[in-house]
Formats: C-alpha cells, structure tokens, sequence
C-alpha cells in the first residue's frame, strides 16, 4: 500500500530536513518549491495515479490543512502517516536565523503559525503517529501516545 506523509509543524522545526534524511525515497511536495497551489495539485495527482509514496512538506498546522490530504489520500486507497516536529519557538527562530536567503522567514511568520497550530490526532484519519525531536545528539522519532491527545 502506497503512503502518504504529512508532515506538521511550525516553520525550521526540521520538516524538510527530517524528509530529506529519512523520507528521500518519496516524492516530496511543497509549496515553498512548486509555489502554488495548482502545482501542487498536479504534484498529488500524479503521484497518485503513478502510485507512488509522497510526503506533503508544508507546515499543516491546523486539523482544516491537513483534512484536504487526508480525504485525498484515503480516497486513493493511501496509509496516512503524520509526522509532528516538536516546535519549541525559541528553537525555531534560532534555526531560521541560520537561513540565507529564501529561506529564511519572518520571525513574525513563525510566531503567526506557532499560535495556530494544533497537535494532530488519529480522529483526523491518520494510520499512523509519531513525534519528531531534534536534539543535541539526532532526531528522535517516538510513536504517538495516547495522553498527546488529551
């Protein structure tokens, strides 16, 4: 069964570093590079039609952001995986600092989608969870627990 990945969390949690490390072998939609939403569309499409394992790259942070993939997903007969990056803001920030160019976000970005976001849930249509830590020694990949939820 094909899979689809979404992943959640504020801007420089480690999103597209995490799928680079450890999600390569799939095809990595967002929107910072195709930058409309038509493209990605496309993108979703023919990964779909092609079958292939794909990760939707994109911050997500609310329940509503990441409906759309879900329904799509389950729709093409998809494991649904979330990936939640732990997104302390502080850590965040100093990350961001540490971007050139593009890639680099307003702080005041970061801070905007902090407060919205909103911790996922197997109640959205997800098949599997996990929480995702960078820390001093690595990423840490945990499986959800039941208590992330209340």
């Amino acid at each position: 069964m094909p899979v689809m990945a979404i992943m959640t969390g504020i801007q420089a949690s480690g999103k597209s570093t995490f799928c680079k490390n450890y999600l390569s072998a799939y095809d990595r939609i967002n929107l910072d590079t195709l930058h409309t939403r038509n493209k990605e569309n496309i993108a979703i499409d023919e990964a779909f039609l092609a079958q292939r394992d794909m990760v939707i790259d994109n911050t997500n942070p609310t329940v509503e952001d990441r409906k759309k993939y879900i329904l799509k997903a389950r729709e093409n007969g998809y494991k649904i995986v979330g990936y939640f990056l732990q997104s302390r803001i502080q850590e965040c920030i100093a990350r961001n600092e540490l971007r050139e160019g593009k890639t680099k976000v307003p702080v005041k970005a970061i801070t905007a989608t902090s407060k919205k976001l909103e911790m996922p849930s197997y109640e959205e249509g997800f098949d599997e969870l996990y929480f995702v830590r960078i820390t001093d020694t690595g990423t840490v990949v945990d499986k959800w627990r039941a208590w992330r939820e209340n």
